[in-house]
């Protein structure tokens, strides 16, 4: 085409094969549906943030404990509590009442939080996932037995059920805290899942897929897990900020996590009981736990948003 460069394609092009008949022709490259959830989420503000901040955050958790190994259990009663200070890259935060260092530590707690929040829901969808995906293509007798078995564990008191499961397999141990929360929690991964299914199980695709002579498991893997994804993984990304609160309010209650083990929530119990001589030490792993939160709900939010095929991408 004359006066165009190599390399460049218009976005159209007209063909006619008179002078009055001219079709235009459309050359956009069509984008997938993951594309297009790409865009949508990188134009929600909040979601992006969302993002850096748990990246950071995600990064801090791996690199700090690497170098610093066991520091975060090291007491030294000679710089009990010495102040805050920017100047001293080692300690910014200063130490606290029995000389622990609290950026050190801070850290450490945070990465075990972190820990439990991602391991937790691992369990959670694996588990939401399995029984939705029973329940939603087999249907019938055994969707009615999954389902009641979800009302069953709906209707206990989820927190105390995690409480009970921790004092009687043993506190302090992050394992029995991570088993807890994800044997309680999956009961929302498995309903989404389960409506997925039922609608996409007459699909045409599906029909065709079955009619080729493809397998339960491969329908159900290759074809119908992937369409059912984008509400679990919206679930999943608002399950981190629940599991890791869940973890700081066991541990708050000397339920969870135990000293000289580090998390957020007994890090918080500490400040407490020192918090007329150093009230700032509240503030630390408060802050962090408020920014963990927050960070995983914007994401969550925006993937919300991103995944749902209504939501248009602004140009």
């Amino acid at each position: 085409m004359e006066g165009t460069q190599l390399g460049q394609i218009p976005a159209k092009a007209t063909t006619g094969a008179g002078q009055g008949a001219v079709d235009e022709v459309d050359l956009t490259p069509v984008r997938t549906y993951w594309q297009l959830a790409r865009q949508r989420f990188m134009q929600h503000s909040l979601a992006v943030v969302g993002l850096i901040v748990m990246a950071i955050l995600v990064t801090l958790a791996l690199v700090v404990p690497t170098i610093t190994g066991s520091l975060y259990a090291k007491t030294s009663l000679s710089l009990a509590n010495h102040p805050p200070s920017l100047l001293n890259p080692f300690a910014p935060l200063g130490y606290d009442s029995i000389g622990m260092n609290v950026f050190i530590r801070l850290v450490k707690a945070l990465q075990t939080s972190l820990f439990v929040g991602f391991s937790a829901v691992s369990i959670i969808v694996v588990v939401g996932i399995t029984v939705g995906a029973i329940a939603g293509y087999v249907g019938g007798a055994v969707d009615n037995l999954l389902m009641r078995l979800v009302d069953v564990v709906l209707s206990l008191p989820s927190f105390f059920l995690i409480v009970m499961m921790v004092a009687l397999f043993g506190t302090g141990n992050a394992i029995v805290v991570i088993v807890a929360i994800g044997i309680v929690g999956w009961t929302t991964a498995a309903r989404l899942v389960r409506a997925e299914f039922l609608s996409l199980r007459e699909t045409d695709f599906v029909q065709a897929a079955r009619a080729l002579g493809a397998g339960d498991r491969r329908i159900i893997v290759r074809h119908m897990l992937p369409a059912a994804m984008a509400p679990v993984v919206v679930a999943a990304t608002l399950g981190i900020a629940d599991s890791v609160v869940v973890e700081a309010t066991l541990s708050f209650l000397s339920f969870g996590i135990s000293p000289p083990e580090a998390s957020l929530g007994n890090m918080l119990t500490n400040a407490q009981e020192f918090f007329y001589r150093q009230p700032i030490l509240i503030l630390y792993p408060g802050l962090t736990l408020i920014l963990v939160v927050l960070a995983a709900s914007f994401m969550g939010d925006g993937l919300r948003d991103a995944l749902d095929p209504r939501q248009r991408v602004r140009k």
